[in-house]
């Protein structure tokens, strides 16, 4: 078991998702207080059911003031108090060159993985802030914020913009006792990395799944991640496992190297 999650309130914004559920069951399983936070409420529901024990879902939109401090005031109101908070609801773009992109997929994306982000981490470091214990912020980047892919030019942005909105509480928070750091998955077996793999795939004259070979074949380890890999990933950085673990940005790529 990993140190410091039994019976600490958690948040997982984008919880119904696969990475998000994945999250929510390893942070459940460590004995955390789960609250399965995502835009559809039945999802929630349906995945804080199948965790059972204390997890609770609800339905909000972290791209709202309102509803980002929805997702805190779940937890508070469950539970009695915020300690951990993973600010990883995201969408994917349409794959477009950026002379063929709409304008309107740019405002859903950066609505979502940075708007989003931005109001969920500020209710979040509100309440941390006010009951003075500390605690621990997650957000979910990319390893897309590393390096740029033609087609993904939108995508790729919105996790660059993550990271700097990071990298900017992690230094305004700093002594206060609140961690703040980021995960940043590669490909990782899942329904958004096969839209964008046939977006891609297209882009490049390929079909899907000879893509996804290819994306295979330029992983180190041969393989797209699990999203269980990624959930164990996220829940040692909550953990108190790494206390001095702050301002950090953890890739997940299988040895992907974008730098």
């Amino acid at each position: 078991m990993l140190a410091g999650l039994r019976g600490k309130s958690v948040v997982v914004t984008g919880g119904a998702g696969v990475i998000g559920s994945a999250v929510s069951r390893r942070l459940a399983a460590e004995g955390a207080l789960v609250v399965v936070a995502d835009l559809d409420a039945d999802a929630a529901s349906n995945a804080a059911e199948l965790i059972g024990g204390d997890a609770i879902g609800v339905g909000v939109d972290v791209t709202t003031p309102l509803g980002a401090q929805a997702s805190v005031d779940a937890a508070v109101q469950a539970f009695g108090k915020l300690d951990l908070y993973h600010a990883n609801a995201g969408v994917e773009c349409m794959v477009r060159t950026v002379a063929d992109f709409d304008p309107a997929d740019f405002h859903r994306v950066f609505g979502v993985n940075v708007l989003g982000a931005f109001l969920s981490a500020q209710a979040a470091v509100r309440q941390l802030s006010a009951q003075g214990n500390g605690g621990s912020i997650l957000f979910t980047a990319s390893i897309a914020a590393l390096m740029g892919t033609g087609g993904m030019s939108i995508y790729n942005a919105s996790k660059h913009a993550v990271q700097g909105l990071a990298r900017c509480l992690a230094l305004e928070v700093a002594g206060t006792g609140i961690r703040v750091n980021s995960l940043a998955p590669g490909v990782v077996e899942s329904r958004m990395m096969d839209s964008l793999g046939a977006g891609l795939g297209a882009l490049a004259g390929a079909d899907g799944t000879t893509y996804k070979g290819r994306m295979q074949g330029a992983v180190p380890l041969g393989r797209y991640a699990t999203p269980e890999e990624i959930a164990a990933t996220a829940a040692w950085i909550l953990s108190d496992e790494v206390p001095y673990l702050h301002n950090e940005f953890i890739t997940v790529g299988g040895g992907i190297a974008p730098y």
